[in-house]
């Protein structure tokens, strides 16, 4: 999931160098007063995840764009109405709440945590920060201005809301007003990380829009055959002798390949359908966040409780139903909710949770963070 922090300080450097060259750089890379004149500030798109159904495309695509002082980014939303939410976010200036590192960034990446103890509630209660949930811009304000001195973010972008109360939006636009390399991420998946890279606004060698969205296509296609890869090596079903003439049986919880830094992952498990003798157990393991949930009464549980404020957004608060683990049993009931809560490299829970079967019979599990997108799965036990 982490970068390697020598490659973004290349990147950073190489686009600063850029810009110093293009801000020092004879007339073959400035415009003429009269033709600076000519030249009205324009918008350009930046296109923001992508995927559909289990395949997620965790990046902006492009991720590098350069644009003239004056111009508008308009970033889009795009992934389809169950996708996973992101947010543009840059932490220019300061902002209110905990703070967040970038994964592979520099300590001025900083952005906002996107949980805060729940105010006045039990120690382990938790919410979605307000300062990351919500945009910066106020409804029916004007287009915000970025120098690159002040907090600037999108809220919560998704085509619709994720649970009602939480904002969703699909569309989140900066006006660019001062020359520079601005760096941004979003909160939720701070792997997930962009540059816009700002040159005079009399500069010449500033892409297209065209030009923009080749360059768009050509990292998605990337992405994509990288979770190809991903769902070739998922069919790989792996399984280690247990006690007792038992087996033990792996699972994953999200596939991705690593070239792809977690920028293109497949929200499945794989295998999706697996066949154990009883006594088994089943062992889920996990990079990406999920959850192994057995809910013998549908329908899944929400991920959020939604509770009103006087002054100010509603709180969206954690349902503890999801994002507590659950086992009351030591081997699976199918009368009893069985909850791993998330698991991953970035929880506190680590990264694997097992199961042992014992009574015949075909037993559906899901993700709760991510069942709408088709994140089920099923484990059918038979008699040894």
């Amino acid at each position: 999931m982490t970068r390697l922090r020598h490659v973004s300080t290349i990147v950073a450097l190489g686009l600063a160098g850029i810009v110093l060259a293009t801000v020092r750089g004879g007339s073959d890379r400035i415009m003429t007063a009269e033709a600076q004149q000519a030249v009205k500030s324009r918008t350009v798109t930046i296109l923001v995840g992508g995927g559909h159904d289990t395949i997620v495309l965790d990046s902006y695509f492009p991720r590098i764009v350069r644009v003239r002082a004056g111009d508008t980014v308009a970033w889009k939303f795009n992934g389809d109405e169950n996708h996973h939410l992101h947010t543009v976010t840059f932490a220019g200036g300061p902002f209110s709440g905990p703070k967040l590192a970038v994964a592979g960034g520099i300590p001025s990446d900083a952005i906002p945590d996107f949980w805060i103890p729940v105010p006045g509630g039990q120690p382990d209660e938790r919410m979605w920060n307000p300062t990351e949930a919500w945009p910066t811009r106020k409804s029916g304000a004007p287009v915000e201005k970025y120098d690159g001195s002040t907090y600037a973010n999108s809220g919560h972008m998704r085509m619709n809301p994720l649970v009602p109360g939480m904002p969703a939006s699909r569309e989140f636009s900066l006006a660019f007003t001062k020359p520079g390399v601005y760096r941004y991420a979003c909160a939720l998946h701070p792997h997930m990380r962009g540059t816009i890279d700002v040159t005079p606004a009399g500069a010449k060698d500033v892409p297209s829009q065209a030009e923009i969205d080749q360059q768009a296509k050509a990292e998605i296609a990337h992405l994509s055959a990288l979770i190809d890869k991903g769902q070739e090596l998922a069919k790989n079903v792996r399984s280690e002798p247990g006690p007792n003439d038992t087996t033990f049986w792996f699972v994953r919880a999200g596939v991705f390949d690593r070239s792809a830094e977690l920028g293109g992952i497949l929200f499945d498990f794989a295998p999706k359908g697996l066949t154990v003798k009883t006594g088994d157990t089943v062992i889920w393991q996990a990079v990406d966040t999920h959850t192994i949930t057995f809910n013998p009464m549908p329908p899944a549980p929400v991920l959020f409780m939604v509770k009103p404020q006087p002054d100010g957004p509603p709180w969206l608060v954690r349902n503890p139903q999801v994002w507590r683990p659950a086992k009351p049993a030591s081997v699976y009931d199918p009368t009893q909710y069985f909850n791993s809560a998330p698991i991953g490299v970035t929880t506190a829970l680590g990264t694997s949770w097992a199961l042992t079967f014992d009574k015949p019979g075909s037993y559906e599990y899901l993700c709760a963070l991510h069942h709408p997108m088709g994140m089920k799965g099923t484990i059918t036990v038979v008699e040894r």
